[in-house]
């Protein structure tokens, strides 16, 4: 039976051909587990028997002849699970972050699979936790659950063969025809998209001059703070607004108070949110753009959720303007002429990125081996000097703010606010959470 054809996406090609900044675009988890309950060659044998049900994992990218379109994901014939996965002693909660840190900021090699991942063991030789990071080609948001899905516990993947072979050249011609012809009748979905872009990017102004655009470096540090899910999600709703609402207005106020104390006052900050979408007409399924809101910085926290869900109101109503179909040519063309570092380190169309992902609704196990805890990783590169990660999992929202530490040497003050926002905002109506604030020690 001839190979099926995986081909990268345009958004595929996008996010390789913006990989040029101080950080790689990469993204992933650190998955705290039950501490004495695993141990290394226990997780290892697992993940190589759950390896089958996340196949790109197992795969590489691969350019075809001329004539024969986009580059394609393919088998790795010669895959190493020991290439990819490294066993670090971590004495306590700081070292397992100073790992997570690392892995995320390495760029991973481009000639095998776009994943790599490390096993920190405590002092008693115990799996404390599972660090896993992909490139922001292999997987980004649902994908990238998906893939944890595959690597926890379940039912068993089917058998396959293993490498697949390649597809002909015949087949790559054949295919790349029939996508072009598929792309000519998909031209009024192309030009709505077109359409819908620039009107987002004309419509989305300049944000106000401040310190949260400058600059970055290649290093980083993360801060985390967590609550009940059930509690925010229930003061979300006393205001009118959503649990990702909360998260937009307590990141908004959280870098309004950093700023007010840098002497800086900014009314409105511009996030920028990722989101998926569905093309009318589109035979691709479900994508992913990034959507610019402006978030109040100032007032009360119950007035933020409500201002930030009017917000994002009226963007739901909107057409979802696909910024991907103008960014795609514009970056490639700054790639291709060396202006996209330039670019990205002194853009000002928004102030940061904040992510929002619904994790597992029920704990997961890995090798039968609880999960406590999940905390999400991700970069921001060019000058925004700070990103967030908002996470559900198991009953537990976490937010992860990772920034360059020269440019927020305050990042403590950050996670503080962050932690005081959510606090503020359940006390408001009287809902008991709890609150875990990760700070690691600055890097060295």
């Amino acid at each position: 039976m001839a190979a099926a054809i995986d081909r990268l996406s345009a958004d595929d090609l996008m996010s390789l051909d913006g990989d040029h900044g101080t950080v790689p675009m990469q993204v992933g988890g650190v998955l705290w587990l039950e501490q004495g309950r695993l141990r290394p060659d226990e997780l290892r044998a697992h993940l190589a028997a759950r390896l089958p049900a996340a196949p790109r994992l197992r795969q590489v990218m691969r350019r075809v002849p001329p004539g024969c379109g986009r580059p394609v994901w393919v088998d790795d014939p010669g895959f190493d699970l020991d290439a990819h996965l490294a066993v670090r002693p971590a004495a306590g909660d700081t070292e397992v972050d100073d790992l997570a840190i690392a892995l995320l900021t390495t760029p991973l090699p481009r000639d095998r699979p776009l994943w790599a991942a490390t096993m920190a063991v405590a002092a008693d030789g115990s799996v404390r936790a599972f660090v896993l990071v992909v490139h922001h080609v292999l997987a980004d948001g649902l994908a990238a659950l998906a893939v944890l899905a595959a690597l926890a516990d379940g039912s068993a993947p089917p058998p396959g063969v293993f490498p697949q072979p390649l597809p002909s050249r015949a087949a790559l011609r054949a295919d790349n025809i029939a996508g072009r012809l598929a792309g000519l009748r998909r031209l009024p979905v192309a030009a709505w998209e077109l359409a819908m872009a620039v009107r987002l990017v004309v419509g989305s102004g300049v944000v106000a001059t401040s310190s949260l655009n400058r600059p970055t470096g290649p290093r980083r540090r993360l801060v985390a703070v967590e609550r009940d899910l059930y509690a925010v999600r229930t003061a979300a709703h006393r205001c009118g607004g959503t649990v990702n609402d909360v998260a937009l207005a307590v990141v908004a106020g959280a870098l309004g108070d950093v700023l007010r104390v840098r002497g800086e006052d900014v009314a409105t900050l511009v996030c920028s949110v990722p989101f998926a979408y569905h093309a009318p007409g589109s035979p691709r399924g479900n994508a992913s753009a990034v959507m610019p809101l402006a978030v109040p910085a100032g007032g009360s926290v119950p007035e933020r959720v409500a201002a930030t869900a009017a917000v994002t109101a009226a963007a739901k109503r909107r057409p979802r303007a696909l910024g991907n179909a103008i960014l795609r040519p514009a970056f490639r063309l700054l790639v291709r002429t060396g202006w996209f570092r330039r670019y990205i380190d002194s853009q000002r169309r928004v102030n940061t990125i904040v992510t929002n992902v619904r994790g597992p609704v029920t704990p997961l196990l890995l090798a039968g081996c609880p999960v406590e805890r999940i905390v999400p990783l991700t970069v921001a590169t060019g000058n925004l000097t700070v990103a967030f990660a908002v996470f559900s999992y198991a009953g537990t929202l976490s937010i992860t703010a990772m920034a360059d530490p020269e440019a927020v040497p305050d990042l403590d003050r950050l996670a503080a606010a962050l932690d005081a926002g959510l606090a503020a905002l359940l006390g408001a109506g009287g809902d008991q959470g709890f609150a875990t604030t990760v700070t690691p020690a600055s890097p060295r």
